[in-house]
């Protein structure tokens, strides 16, 4: 099903409308958690002046996850919402982390990887798989680590914490929830130590700026 949203295809919003179309047959949209969520997103976009629209809907159901497909649209998972509840800054890094999933395209990305390995599958399959392996894990790498950084730059130019994010992930690797609930989480995503700590890193960078 997750496969449909890196199609490599001309119009991101047919793409994007057919993957979503897939994953409510099987998580339905839970129309009021979606509304809880709007404010903390069209804060995230007026503050740091993204003219782009985009909409969050919470899914039921759905592996402990968010996803940004390709186009406009964040999937939140119920039980991610709600391991947020309270905890209103920790919810606006994880939306901040999609918004930036969409505004820098990373899903064009890896279709266009995707579409590399794909040509040299036809002439090598062996190499041509362990290239898309290759370049995938490099590509999710990197771009988990960017939107990490973006996100607490958004949340801070927002008034949320910068460090709502090394908090949230914190609070997983401590063992809050339990492990099963976010094997989808760490299957898609580097480590959460390593993104805690260049989390660490780039929040004291953006409170030095601010005190400069």
């Amino acid at each position: 099903m997750l496969n449909l949203l890196w199609k490599l295809v001309e119009d991101e919003s047919d793409a994007e409308s057919r993957a979503l179309a897939e994953m409510l047959k099987v998580h339905p949209e839970l129309p009021d958690w979606s509304a809880a969520v709007r404010p903390l997103l069209d804060r995230l976009l007026q503050s740091n002046d993204i003219k782009r629209s985009f909409v969050c809907r919470v899914l039921s159901g759905m592996p402990f996850n968010a996803l940004a497909l390709s186009h406009k649209t964040i999937v939140i998972a119920e039980s991610l919402v709600d391991f947020c509840r309270g905890q209103t800054h920790q919810m606006a890094f994880v939306v901040a982390h999609e918004i930036s999933h969409l505004y820098r395209r990373h899903a064009r990305e890896r279709s266009d990887i995707s579409t590399v390995a794909g040509m040299v599958l036809t002439t090598n399959p062996i190499v041509g798989f362990g290239l898309k392996a290759l370049l995938d894990r490099g590509c999710s790498r990197e771009n988990e680590f960017e939107a990490d950084r973006d996100a607490a730059t958004f949340c801070h130019r927002a008034g949320y914490s910068a460090l709502a994010g090394a908090d949230f992930l914190q609070r997983l690797a401590s063992g809050e929830l339990p492990k099963n609930m976010i094997q989808q989480l760490l299957s898609t995503h580097p480590p959460l130590s390593e993104r805690m700590a260049e989390l660490r890193v780039w929040t004291d960078k953006l409170r030095a700026a601010a005190t400069a």
